[in-house]
């Protein structure tokens, strides 16, 4: 059908150029018959026919399909003027590459992170409960609950695997029987958990991921209904989920029941507070769960065994689960969507731009086209094409550029963000680059087309060879420069808040000494230490044999490694000190279990009193020392060597605890915070006396040793040892201490760069910008620097001329750029550090470093116009 439009319509093109000749040459032949020479005749009759061309349009109009028929000629015309101007489409293109580029990566992650719909069933009807729970609140909530089925799971944590090959760490989650009912989800291999499973005595089962399952079990789907031993525990795997499965996160490798024993007052109420989802109930709105959460929260705390402040968790809503997912990362993103949106607005007016300049060259062209008889709107046309074709050529190379990028802004967020893995380019993405290919066309071309096509025929026809260009056009052309400038101000200012930061960062002292000091992970089975003495005993001997391999100077261990995202913590009575009255629960302390010699092997200062020895076993009197900060917090004035502190009363009436030193404060949580908000306190406790919040001897310790050899040769030689000791207990990942610190601030490190670059990509595209605008301008105003000369000019004010034009469009952009950077810069507040948003010293360099722009950009255009012989000038106008 299609080749038969094709042919029919070349049949009546062929038609109607026949029958316009034949009217031609039947009018000219009257002509001679009236007397008139033959090529008189030819050329009245061609008068008297009109504009031929002209007359084929309205015939083709007619006919239909005219528009379609026109826009293939545009492209097809566009295509071409590209080709031919090189120079002109590689700049173009790579301007709309970066902004595209950089909107397509970042679409990708809202699209992987915000928009693309969770894989389970009904995905809008799952709420997060924003509360977190014991289990016997967890049990409450789900039988009082008339508008949602409510679930619970615990986030990620560390658990071994063993009896298969070497022990390994593995990271897991305990979830309640009806977690994945509720979800939605289904096994790919095997089952679920189901309803009871989480009951004592049924509980000993385990779900694999899909993962875990390839790498461990080689995909084999005889896996189910075998035995695996999960932390000392034999469990049955029921069940392999599949690949799109990683909640809570896309760390997450197994699934365990949660235990739940009401018989176990301790465990059930008083441990493992963990978060809640649901899924609404058919015909129930968001916000009637919502009005319910609230009421159920206040019906619950009098079920607590202990006393609860009335507004323990007085704020809990119910939020979509999506949203709740994705809260960490809502910010970040808003971020980079910032920066790059800016990026495409600095691209767009470079084009826009360079668009100016190449409609002044082609007045020529356009006033032919108009006097073949194609009307204003047609040129519009065909100038709003040829941008969106360079719109399409850019956003080709743009998605290039961004499939590239996407791996960089990723360590900007949080390695375990569900949906972060299955971050790609999709026929989603796709269609956004698409739109942005056919917005920023038309949005840098409309402006430029329509002051192209805005011609005087007679007063164009008028100027011969002068080439100059409209007043405001010139005009445009500076502002578009000058806004160009101030988004660039905007980008460089916050690309050296960041720099700034994160060199504050590197000079804080985070209380401790890291050169020289490995780390290595040693998890045994909780099992293993429910009989203290075995762990004490195992710990006691790795570190006395450790401290025989060649080029170890000192060895010791603790649970709370800092800066390593560990975080023992205890709730703490002070003796002789008040709660104040809306408090009813102890404060919450870091509690960390460390072995003799590590704040010598640490270098954290002793401030006072003495740290521990080999006398503080298991059986002496309880010790503990504190961090500088919780001595003027707890006890201000008075002498804190003596006092004493416990874990609350209700565990069973602990004895008291001595404290008997103090040391310098260590950057427990980040190496811009020592703690989280929710800890009030540091407390360091002998390990053979320690306890965590589970009321037992913590079972994982990380081993922290002093080495002039190479790691790794360490790092084998402690494997030796702990498989010759125990080869059921796995050893971690060996790390440094100066790496887990430099990891410490990878997030604001990748931040830093991402924004370096697109400063410098902003600041490049507005020195291109510059000096095009002033080397066109230059090159328009030759026949006037030829004038200038003659009339006695010297050369050094022809070159102070055209450099002054370049300082004044860099300047005017400058003074707004301030002022949008003093705006904009807020949304990087909480990625700052010890750096004020209005920092005087960095905008004092971004100024220098876009007047030094300024002058690179207006040099050389100021050099050709200062060598300009005025009688070639002079002559060629």
């Amino acid at each position: 059908m299609a080749a038969w439009r094709m042919q029919n319509r070349k049949h009546m093109e062929d038609e109607l150029e026949r029958e316009l000749r034949s009217d031609l040459e039947l009018e000219a032949e009257e002509q001679q018959e009236a007397g008139v020479s033959a090529e008189e005749a030819q050329y009245r009759a061609q008068r008297s026919m009109g504009n031929t061309t002209l007359v084929k349009e309205e015939v083709r109009r007619a006919w239909g399909g005219l528009w379609a028929e026109q826009l293939w000629q545009d492209l097809k015309y566009g295509l071409r003027g590209l080709r031919r101007n090189k120079g002109f489409t590689l700049v173009a293109t790579l301007s709309l590459a970066l902004g595209i580029g950089g909107n397509a990566a970042v679409f990708s992650l809202i699209n992987a992170v915000l928009l693309r719909q969770l894989p389970y069933r009904d995905p809008d009807r799952l709420v997060q409960v924003t509360a977190y729970c014991p289990k016997g609140i967890i049990v409450a909530l789900q039988q009082r609950s008339r508008t949602m089925d409510i679930a619970a799971y615990s986030d990620d944590s560390q658990v071994n695997l063993t009896g298969q090959g070497e022990a390994i760490r593995l990271v897991g989650s305990r979830v309640t029987a009806n977690f994945m009912p509720v979800l939605g989800v289904e096994a790919q291999l095997g089952r679920v958990i189901r309803g009871g499973e989480d009951e004592p005595g049924r509980d000993r089962i385990v779900v694999l991921s899909d993962a875990l399952w390839r790498r461990k079990f080689g995909a084999d789907p005889g896996v189910i209904g075998r035995p695996i031993t999960i932390d000392g525990v034999d469990r049955e795997v029921i069940g392999v989920m599949p690949p799109s499965f990683e909640f809570p996160s896309s760390n997450t490798e197994l699934w365990t029941p949660l235990h739940m024993d009401p018989s176990n007052s301790f465990d059930f109420w008083s441990t493992g507070f963990i978060p809640l989802l649901a899924r609404l109930r058919p015909g129930v709105t968001l916000a009637q769960a919502q009005g319910e959460v609230r009421s159920l929260i206040s019906q619950v705390i009098p079920l607590f065994p202990y006393a609860l402040p009335l507004t323990w968790s007085a704020d809990t809503t119910a939020v979509p689960l999506q949203q709740y997912l994705a809260r960490d990362l809502r910010s970040k993103l808003i971020v980079l969507q910032f920066a790059v949106g800016l990026i495409l607005l600095i691209a767009c007016a470079n084009v826009a731009s360079l668009l100016l300049a190449r409609g002044a060259v082609r007045q020529k062209e356009m006033v032919l086209r108009s006097a073949l008889g194609a009307a204003r709107g047609r040129i519009v046309r065909q100038l709003l094409t040829e941008s969106v074709v360079l719109g399409s050529v850019g956003a080709i190379a743009g998605l290039g550029l961004g499939y590239g990028v996407l791996s960089l802004f990723k360590l900007v967020l949080p390695r375990d963000a569900p949906g972060l893995a299955n971050v790609y380019i999709d026929p989603r993405v796709v269609l956004f680059a698409a739109l942005l290919a056919v917005t920023t066309g038309l949005a840098f071309g409309l402006l430029p087309a329509w002051i192209t096509s805005r011609l005087n025929l007679a007063a164009t026809l008028r100027s011969a060879g002068q080439r100059t260009t409209s007043g405001s056009g010139g005009r445009i052309n500076a502002a578009l420069i000058a806004a160009e400038v101030s988004l660039a101000v905007v980008l460089a200012v916050s690309a050296g808040l960041l720099v700034k930061s994160l060199w504050a960062l590197a000079h804080v002292n985070p209380g401790f000494s890291p050169e020289h000091i490995l780390t290595v992970p040693i998890s045994p089975d909780h099992s293993l230490c429910e009989e203290r003495s075995r762990c004490i005993a195992l710990y006691s001997q790795l570190l006395q044999e450790a401290q025989s391999i060649p080029g170890v100077s000192a060895v010791t261990a603790t649970d709370g490694l800092p800066l390593s995202g560990e975080f023992p913590y205890l709730p703490v009575e002070l003796q002789g000190h008040q709660l104040n009255p809306s408090e009813t629960l102890a404060p919450l302390f870091w509690a960390g279990a460390v072995t003799p010699g590590y704040f010598n092997l640490m270098r954290i200062p002793l401030v006072q009193g003495r740290t521990f020895t080999a006398a503080d076993s298991e059986n002496s009197e309880l010790v503990v020392v504190v961090s500088a900060a919780t001595a003027r917090r707890f006890w201000p004035g008075k002498d804190p060597i003596g006092q004493h502190l416990r874990p609350p009363s209700d565990w069973g009436n602990p004895p008291w605890r001595t404290v008997v030193g103090v040391v310098g404060d260590v950057r427990q949580y980040q190496v811009s915070t020592e703690l989280p908000d929710w800890l009030h306190g540091v407390v360091y406790m002998p390990y053979p006396q320690s306890l965590g919040s589970d009321r037992q001897l913590p079972s994982s310790m990380t081993m922290l040793v002093r080495t002039s050899r190479d790691p790794q040769y360490v790092a084998a030689e402690i494997r030796r040892l702990v498989q010759e000791l125990n080869p059921n207990v796995p050893v971690g990942e060996m790390r440094t201490m100066d790496g887990i610190i430099s990891s410490s601030k990878t997030q604001e490190r990748s931040l830093m760069w991402l924004f370096l670059s697109f400063a410098g990509s902003a600041v490049l595209l507005a020195a291109i910008g510059t000096y095009g605008v002033v080397s066109f301008s230059t090159a328009q105003r030759m026949y006037e620097m030829g004038v200038r000369i003659a009339l006695g000019a010297n050369r050094r004010d022809l070159f102070g001329l055209v450099l002054r034009l370049s300082l004044r469009l860099v300047l005017a952009g400058l003074a707004a750029g301030v002022v949008l950077a003093v705006g904009a810069t807020w949304t990087l507040r909480s990625f700052l550090y010890s750096v004020s948003t209005g920092d005087p010293l960095i905008f004092l360099s971004v100024a220098l470093l876009l007047i030094s722009v300024a002058i690179v950009a207006g040099f050389f255009p100021a050099r050709r116009a200062a060598q300009v012989d005025p009688m070639t000038a002079l002559r060629a106008e």
